[in-house]
């Protein structure tokens, strides 16, 4: 990537941080209300109940406030500050929904919610890079990157494609083939939880339109995943294709570290 994408990049994180900071704060706001409107009935009913129902939402505010600040934290500046447990994991599972609904009030759609989503979510990847173990990698791809009308169909066997140039896929079975790393191509969600449990990878680099890419990022927990979004010039799910330069580096980025792979991209972007 050009130092210009780097920044484009950088500044896209901001709009889901922003949007879960907010959220956060309409969670904490529509908590109290409801409890205000709730608490007499149960406070009637059994005191202890109630002291449960506080310590409870208690813990859950307190772990999503904490996870998100660590978030916030990590992916602003790229550093590890997050803990080894599902405290990321409840956080986006509890401020993802509300994100795509405040996204709408802002008049943005849930694809922007989402790339920006996949950029945090590759910030916090990089801010991770010293716990990943690279041993089993696999690029997952989706079906839709070859060639609709090719007779040879890959989903089974990759091995199937010809190479002869019609899509990428040829391209990207030499790319996998030169770092010594393991593909898959799914079709969809089940076929992709499938492999993470048949091939028991340790990274993914996993390439897929925003809402499969979102979903799946969540799905794999706690194998982290390194996401690039597809290009689609003919539409969703047809003759789509990704950026080679970025899969690559990507790739070279886990197999090598991050600083290998740098040097490797400032001197093919001549920065």
């Amino acid at each position: 990537m050009t130092r210009s994408e780097n920044q484009t990049e950088a500044q896209g994180k901001w709009t889901f941080l922003g949007l879960s900071i907010l959220s956060l704060v309409v969670l904490v706001i529509a908590s109290l209300f409801f409890w205000y409107l709730i608490s007499p009935r149960i406070d009637a009913a059994s005191p202890v109940l109630s002291l449960a129902i506080k310590i409870a939402g208690l813990i859950l505010l307190i772990t999503v406030s904490g996870g998100l600040f660590l978030i916030v934290l990590s992916s602003a500046s790229e550093r590890d500050f997050l803990f080894p447990h599902g405290e990321k994991q409840i956080t986006l599972k509890v401020l993802f929904p509300i994100n795509l609904h405040l996204g709408r009030l802002f008049g943005l759609s849930r694809d922007q919610v989402r790339q920006s989503f996949v950029q945090v979510n590759n910030s916090l990847f990089e801010a991770t890079r010293r716990r990943i173990k690279n041993d089993r990698l696999v690029i997952l791809l989706p079906h839709c990157l070859q060639n609709f009308d090719c007779p040879h169909k890959i989903i089974a066997d990759h091995g199937n494609c010809r190479r002869c140039g019609g899509c990428l896929i040829g391209d990207i079975i030499e790319l996998t083939e030169k770092h010594k790393v393991d593909i898959s191509i799914a079709t969809g969600g089940t076929l992709a939880r499938k492999v993470l449990v048949e091939r028991k990878p340790t990274v993914i680099v996993a390439v897929a339109c925003e809402r499969d890419l979102c979903s799946g990022i969540q799905d794999a927990y706690p194998i982290p995943v390194y996401g690039i979004l597809n290009e689609r010039p003919n539409g969703p799910c047809i003759n789509t294709r990704v950026n080679l330069d970025k899969l690559d580096l990507a790739v070279r980025n886990i197999l090598n570290g991050a600083k290998d792979a740098k040097r490797h991209n400032h001197q093919r972007v001549g920065v």
